[in-house]
């Protein structure tokens, strides 16, 4: 056989093996498969009694190994890794999906103030409760996370897949130019047994799991002990989660906190402060950050924005969306879709542009109970709610909390050397920009485009 004829038939293979390749859509990746699906009904099949776990009572003083039950893990869960990208970024739609349904509400309900969500926390959150979720609660749950009702096993979700993914894109923020954490807590009323399988599942996903009992009819000694078990815990970085609690609708609360603080490299801080204008006839001073460098920006003359985009570490993007042209913040939240993003991330080109924006510390908490309400979802983790695989008891789920620690600041405290420094001529003059009316920010996962956080920036002192 000539060599012509050997390339001709290597590429004939390669062509039909290409065209034979079946297409598998992404949802098949958090599904369970045939065989887990034989397991859980012979489990379900099994006598054998499920074991338990008992809270320790929150008024009881335990070493922090005995307390954090991040040590209790035994799941077992194949990870997915960057290669997995198709999955990943399926997910990460669903994401940005159910983090827009939930910053609609948040922007309304505060509106002329700061406002900032972590849709990938929520999400976990809501992928929590599937977990121990039971017959329609379960397949509700499946239908608002963005999937598919289930019809049999093989086209349920399998959470812990999803917690996996979920807990994979956070990895990748492991870096020496980003400190993040984040802990989850679980208040159960005396008497009230978790299953330990829950208790493990729930582990993996954050930092740290606290799983305490609380007398909740008792509620203001309960607000106060639950508000300074959950600052302690957080190092005294957290505001107070709780202001009330209603025992008559109250077995078990949820919280998370997620704790983000990361530098702009090369930014330093503005010797004085500089004007922000909250709105047309209000100004005021904040302390703000600059630097100089080739960043990705567009204008868009049709939809009055501006967006830039600025690293700010090897997995980290930051996102700056300001109106223009007399254009009004308002008009561009209510037109955000996730086609939004994929249209600012797309079309910005580098430019070399000197940078002044304001040092950001905000502190937010929200009840995902109550955006649920708002949203005309209030049964989705209602009193009748089946969660039978978190306890035998009929749970009561208070409230849903998530609060969130961000801060964004500069990395040097006088003027350094611009970063790119090779991109640009010496004659080069930057573009200047400085932030300085309300603007939107989001944080991403630059791998898999992972929505970290979303919001807006109205007072910027509103914050601090």
């Amino acid at each position: 056989m000539t060599p012509n004829m050997i390339l001709l038939y290597l590429t004939t293979c390669v062509i039909l093996t290409a065209a034979n390749r079946v297409y598998v859509h992404p949802f098949h990746f958090f599904a369970y498969n045939k065989s887990i699906c034989d397991e859980m009904e012979r489990q379900n099949q099994s006598t054998q009694e499920e074991k338990v776990f008992i809270p320790i009572s929150l008024e009881t003083s335990v070493s922090p190994d005995e307390e954090n039950m991040k040590g209790t893990s035994s799941l077992d869960t194949e990870s997915l890794n960057v290669k997995d990208l198709p999955s990943l970024t399926f997910l990460t739609e669903l994401v940005q999906d159910v983090g827009f349904r939930h910053f609609n509400v948040l922007r309304k309900s505060h509106k002329c103030e700061t406002a900032l969500l972590s849709p990938i926390t929520i999400y976990a959150t809501l992928v929590s409760f599937y977990l121990g979720a039971s017959k329609q609660t379960s397949d509700n749950l499946q239908v608002f996370l963005g999937f598919t009702t289930p019809s049999d096993c093989t086209s349920r979700v399998d959470g812990h897949k999803v917690l996996s993914a979920l807990k994979t894109i956070n990895g990748l923020l492991l870096s020496k130019d980003v400190d993040t954490s984040m802990k989850t807590f679980l208040f159960t009323a005396p008497g009230i047994y978790i299953s330990e399988a829950f208790v493990h599942d729930l582990a993996p996903s954050s930092d740290a799991l606290y799983v305490r009992s609380i007398d909740f009819t008792n509620s203001a000694r309960a607000r106060e002990l639950i508000n300074a078990f959950f600052e302690a815990r957080t190092f005294r970085r957290s505001n107070n989660i709780l202001t009330s609690v209603n025992p008559s609708t109250t077995t078990l609360l949820f919280a998370s906190y997620i704790y983000f603080k990361v530098k702009v490299k090369n930014a330093f801080q503005v010797n004085e402060p500089q004007d922000f204008w909250i709105d047309s006839d209000k100004k005021i001073s904040v302390p703000m950050i600059s630097v100089t460098s080739m960043f990705h920006y567009d204008s868009d003359e049709k939809e009055n924005l501006s967006v830039i985009r600025i690293p700010l570490s090897k997995h980290d993007i930051l996102l700056l969306v300001q109106p223009i042209h007399g254009n009004k913040l308002e008009r561009i939240e209510s037109t955000l879709s996730r086609d939004s993003f994929q249209s600012w991330w797309s079309k910005p080109s580098k430019r070399y542009i000197n940078l002044t924006m304001p040092k950001l510390m905000i502190k937010m908490s929200y009840d995902l109970q109550e955006i649920l309400r708002d949203i005309n979802l209030s049964t989705l983790l209602g009193e009748n709610a089946d969660f039978s695989k978190i306890s035998d008891t009929h749970l009561k789920v208070g409230k849903v909390i998530n609060q969130i620690h961000f801060e964004l600041d500069g990395s040097g405290s006088e003027i350094e050397q611009p970063q790119n420094a090779s991109e640009q001529t010496a004659d080069t003059v930057p573009l200047e920009i400085k932030v300085k009316k309300p603007f939107l920010v989001a944080v991403f996962e630059g791998t898999s485009k992972a929505l970290l956080f979303f919001g807006r920036v109205i007072n910027p002192l509103s914050a601090f």
